[in-house]
């Protein structure tokens, strides 16, 4: 009886021999899974990327407005009429440039009102994230 084993496993491989590697089956069912996780992580991808931007945004414009509003209690005689000024402010962890320009537009100036142009930028960026423009007037 112990011949007929040993000639069995004889037929099999011996018993001692290990296999390696991958078989076909394997192979293709990792690239089945590999297939199907590409779409969904580029996918996921683009979404946290749109997500980004559309918070710095959102961002930009809560600070364009915060400067508008803290403009709009100044005497509209006292701001400047040529030139612009720049501070750096932070907000969620980033830290942004807002720019105010005054009177871009000479023929929206005058005693009583300014043309107002407010660009917020992310730093070490060329290009704003928000512009907004307006022109104040004094009210009587």
């Amino acid at each position: 009886m112990a011949a007929q084993l040993r000639a069995g496993d004889a037929g099999r491989g011996g018993g001692a021999a290990v296999k390696r590697g991958l078989t076909l089956v394997e192979v293709l069912v990792a690239l089945a899974i590999l297939a199907l996780i590409g779409p969904i992580l580029a996918g996921f991808l683009g979404y946290l990327r749109i997500n980004t931007r559309t918070e710095l945004r959102s961002q930009a414009i809560t600070l364009a407005q915060e400067r508008l509003e803290a403009l709009r209690i100044t005497d509209v005689a006292t701001l400047p009429t040529t030139g612009c000024d720049a501070y750096d402010q932070s907000r969620g962890g980033r830290t942004y440039r807002v720019k105010t320009c005054y009177c871009t537009q000479a023929a929206l100036c005058g005693s009583g009102a300014r043309h107002l142009r407010v660009e917020v930028y992310l730093s070490g960026e060329d290009a704003p994230l928000y512009t907004v423009e307006t022109v104040y007037t004094k009210l009587e």
